[in-house]
């Protein structure tokens, strides 16, 4: 009998950067400590100058993705990211934010307008009460070339009494198919201060309900889980507490869903 083919383990929300967190050699230590083949460096707010993680890229070949970040204000907004994009091949996608967009801020409308057109991977920073808005179908229904990553389990509220409907209504996203969910950020909404986390596993279970394990990637959210869980907790969580019916759709939550989104490209 064949050996079944490896899937990788990607984590899909990781931050680096040399004046705010982390050099890139404090996450890829912690990625080969446990096992972690690949994962997607998300640009943090404000820094848009992405040439420290496109030279993390050009440095590890076919170990990372980026999701760039492109200043709403700058007039030429929509060249830069042409440019950002056309650098490396690993460059496949860019972060936005919702309340600019919903403000109505015309530099970010043109980089929406942009990313839809290029057909990137948009990575949505925003809140539960962005995702349940119905500026948000609409965004959705919008932009439906590009493929929607929505953060952090979709930012569930820990005080909110079930059965949760603003986040019922964040999930109903779930609904088109150009969107798909990040499994991070548990650390910010439990109500418990140690790890694990299974006060967060309601909502897993109702995420999981609405997408499947197969549109949706786990994250760790690292550097900012060290301070919380640390990154082996964040990673024995997806691998050990949440249930799925069996390997096979353990392995797309892990890394398999990750990799119909992000390509690992060895081009240095």
């Amino acid at each position: 009998m064949p050996t079944p083919a490896h899937v990788p383990t990607v984590d899909t929300h990781v931050h680096a950067g040399l004046t705010k967190y982390e050099p890139i050699q404090s996450l890829t230590d912690q990625m080969s400590h446990h096992g972690v083949d690949h994962a997607v460096l998300v640009q943090h707010m404000g820094m848009f100058d992405n040439g420290y993680l496109i030279d993390c890229a050009r440095r590890h070949p076919g170990r990372f993705a980026i999701a760039c970040l492109v200043n709403p204000e700058d007039p030429h907004g929509t060249a830069t990211l042409e440019a950002i994009v056309g650098t490396h091949p690993a460059v496949q996608g860019i972060r936005l934010y919702l309340a600019d967009l919903f403000a109505g801020i015309p530099g970010a409308i043109a980089l929406w307008e942009k990313a839809n057109d290029l057909g990137l991977n948009i990575t949505m920073a925003g809140t539960l009460a962005h995702l349940a808005s119905d500026e948000m179908v609409a965004t959705v229904r919008r932009y439906s070339r590009a493929r929607l990553h929505v953060e952090h389990l979709s930012h569930p509220n820990p005080r909110e009494d079930a059965p949760y409907p603003t986040y019922q209504r964040a999930l109903a996203l779930s609904a088109f198919d150009n969107t798909v969910l990040k499994v991070s950020g548990f650390y910010s909404f439990t109500t418990s201060p140690w790890s694990p986390y299974l006060d967060t596993l309601r909502f897993v279970d109702m995420a999981l309900e609405a997408y499947g394990p197969e549109r949706m990637m786990w994250g760790s959210d690292f550097p900012p889980v060290s301070g919380r869980e640390g990154y082996g907790n964040a990673i024995a969580f997806g691998r050990e507490h949440i249930s799925v019916a069996d390997a096979h759709l353990r392995s797309a939550l892990m890394g398999g869903t990750a990799t119909k989104f992000w390509k690992f490209v060895t081009t240095t």
